[in-house]
């Protein structure tokens, strides 16, 4: 699975809204991984 503090969209949606990593992919779709950051 996806760990919580990785965050995969497939064309700005997030992936675990759609079928986690078993969304299909098209051409020309968009995947985007970005690690969350945390600060203070």
């Amino acid at each position: 699975g996806i760990r919580r503090f990785v965050n995969v969209f497939v064309n700005g949606e997030d992936v675990r809204f759609l079928n986690g990593l078993q969304t299909d992919l098209k051409d020309g779709d968009e995947v985007s991984i970005v690690p969350a950051v945390a600060g203070g």
